[in-house]
């Protein structure tokens, strides 16, 4: 993988895994482009296109084994191994978090962190609850790979360099990290407001 691939290509490539799901339940040893396509409401084309950034893997005129096309595509994504992950802020939406089941996708959260004496040493959905203060030292001794940041925006800067002391490689916020950070790293953002502004345009550009 020599040339830049895409952001909205590796995008759909999370969407065509979600449809292979679907796919395989219904008994399937076979998916097509088309199949993807009809899922992520694209053209065929654009689902061939994408997978030959990555070699050629299915059949033409038949199509992709479906079990080779999941393992090949997580590969690609870095699923074929477990990532492990930790969370920063057990509030509302740091609780939402560690319930929902992300081992499924690949994604282990070994430990979490907050300030909140009440919270330190307990468990939530059989996650552990550590001061924050101990985040350095827990990414390195379980190597963790993730952080996700969930606390508030003026206490996420200090938060995200915290774990990058720690040797985190990349970062999913819900605060914007405004300020430069200590070591560059991938960062993603998860902006609810500004997906409900962008579905507003949708829905006023229908009329």
């Amino acid at each position: 993988m020599g040339r830049k691939i895409p952001e909205a290509t590796i995008r759909r490539l999370t969407h065509y895994l979600r449809c292979i799901e679907f796919i395989k339940e219904d008994g399937d040893k076979i998916v097509q482009s088309r199949d993807l396509a009809t899922f992520c409401d694209i053209s065929d084309s654009l689902v061939r296109r994408d997978l030959s950034y990555f070699g050629e893997f299915g059949t033409k005129g038949v199509g992709y084994p479906i079990s080779k096309l999941e393992d090949h595509i997580k590969k690609i994504l870095g699923l074929d191994k477990i990532k492990k992950t930790v969370l920063a802020g057990v509030g509302n939406m740091g609780r939402a978090i560690l319930n929902f089941p992300f081992i499924k996708n690949g994604f282990q959260i070994v430990a979490a962190f907050d300030v909140k004496k009440a919270l330190i040493g307990n468990k939530i959905n059989n996650v552990p609850v550590f001061h924050i203060e101990d985040i350095k030292e827990i990414i390195k001794r379980h190597s963790v790979e993730i952080g996700i940041i969930a606390v508030p925006q003026k206490e996420a800067e200090e938060v995200a360099n915290k774990m990058i002391d720690g040797g985190i490689r990349g970062i999913l916020s819900f605060a914007l990290l405004k300020c430069p950070l200590k070591k560059k790293v991938p960062i993603r953002y998860i902006e609810i407001a500004a997906e409900l502004e962008i579905l507003s345009y949708e829905i006023e550009k229908e009329g």
